[in-house]
């Protein structure tokens, strides 16, 4: 077995466990939020909870760099740049105390967020992606024990702060804090101006949603959003397994410059997640409206339907993005996220106003949306990734929308996307067990 596919394998079981774990862990904050407090009380504190993870950001400036340059030196065997680029990204995350005077739940989960990030992309960077499973697994025993106490935010605090410091304690055990020099700290700089704009960006709309719609509606509306978006963003972390497998070996590869690789593994991961994640969609549009209102306590509206769909669209452009980002048009990927993240933006304002939680989603999904038509374009121009990996989700999409004519024709869709697909999902098949097509 080869040295990528090892790493591939290692870290997408570890990403399995790891972001299974985290991912659901807003989907179950919410469910019990909302019955232990009530909705209202759902929409304040993930609005101020996704307030904090978008601070995060700033303060984990050097996070993607530090994954990516990580996993260059290490092809490299350059230990020393490895280290000096540690102590500088590790450093950064502590300037969030100063937001404590503001509000100490903001400061205290911006930091520990913060410190979170930084650890996931250096640790997948060192192509040791199965240490954050473990941290992640204990981490999850303190978020469910927070929900012992009555204060809302406590499960998120517990979970963070066990995650930040194994994380410390493992980069002190391994020696892995080194000396910060000004050679590693100007990489860092170069390569994070351009990379922080697209990863706020993509934080900003998976965050945004939640506080954008208290903002300009109310805390009802914020929890209906909350309990649709917790829901659908479950989907999100399909893409981000692999993103947290394939991203150092874009990065591995394209320090050996073998770009020929990068341009097909980010097809045939499009294609893979694409289609698979097409038939959850299908399956969640035909129950999960009626689940998810039971989970939750009270009725889900059309909105769940424009989520997933959204989400569909998020999963789809996500490897092209990544491999974008990754290569040395970090710039071309970045500015496609920035103008997504504003579009959306741009149409939050008017749409919460006048049409409440559906103007939240459809938002999102004008959002994503445009970062998908930008992605396919730049990707294909710069790295050649061929727009024929979009066919499973342009096929979805059209037979997706039944669902708002009956959920009869929405099977009848169903049926007619497995017969449009068939050849797909045996390749599927094939590449899960490990054979060529």
């Amino acid at each position: 077995m080869s040295y990528e596919r090892k790493v591939l394998i290692r870290h997408s079981v570890a990403s399995i466990v790891a972001l299974a774990l985290f991912g659901i862990s807003r989907f179950l904050y919410s469910i019990i939020i909302s019955r232990k407090f009530g909705v209202e009380t759902l929409g304040s504190a993930n609005s101020l909870i996704s307030q904090a993870f978008l601070v995060a950001m700033p303060l984990s400036f050097f996070a993607v760099a530090l994954g990516k340059y990580s996993s260059e030196f290490l092809a490299k065997k350059d230990f020393e740049k490895i280290k000096s680029m540690t102590s500088i990204s590790f450093s950064f995350p502590l300037i969030g105390i100063l937001l404590a005077p503001l509000n100490i739940h903001l400061a205290v989960l911006s930091v520990l967020r913060a410190v979170q990030l930084t650890f996931r992309s250096f640790i997948y960077g060192i192509h040791r992606g199965e240490i954050y499973a473990y941290i992640i697994i204990i981490g999850f025993v303190f978020f469910v024990a927070g929900f012992y106490f009555n204060d809302p935010y406590l499960p998120y605090i517990a979970l963070l702060f066990t995650i930040s410091s194994f994380a410390f304690m493992y980069l002190l055990k391994k020696s892995l804090l080194g000396k910060p020099r000004k050679d590693e700290l100007h990489i860092l700089l170069r390569y994070s101006s351009f990379a922080f704009l697209g990863t706020l960006s993509g934080v900003f709309l998976v965050q945004g949603p939640y506080f954008l719609s208290e903002k300009l509606g109310n805390a009802l509306i914020a929890g209906k959003v909350s309990a649709s978006l917790s829901a659908a963003f479950l989907l999100t972390y399909l893409p981000q397994v692999l993103q947290s497998a394939i991203m150092p070996l874009y990065s591995y590869k394209y320090g050996k410059e073998e770009l020929n690789y990068v341009k097909l593994l980010a097809e045939k991961t499009t294609e893979l997640l694409s289609t698979f994640t097409a038939f959850v969609v299908f399956a969640l549009l035909l129950f999960g409206r009626e689940v998810i209102s039971f989970l939750f306590g009270f009725n889900l509206g059309n909105e769940f339907y424009i989520a997933l769909l959204a989400v569909e669209i998020y999963i789809t452009y996500n490897p092209s993005i990544v491999a974008l980002n990754s290569t040395r048009y970090v710039k071309e990927g970045s500015f496609i996220a920035t103008v997504g993240a504003l579009v959306a933006l741009i149409t939050w304002i008017p749409l919460i106003r006048v049409l409440n939680e559906y103007g939240t989603v459809m938002g999102l999904l004008v959002g994503y949306l445009t970062i998908l038509c930008g992605t396919a374009y730049l990707s294909h121009k710069k790295l050649k990734i061929s727009p024929e990996s979009y066919k499973p989700l342009l096929f979805a999409i059209p037979l997706q929308l039944l669902v708002f004519t009956s959920k009869i024709v929405l099977f009848t869709g169903i049926l007619l996307y497995m017969l449009i697909m068939k050849n797909k999902i045996k390749e599927g098949i094939k590449a899960f067990h490990g054979r060529e097509s």
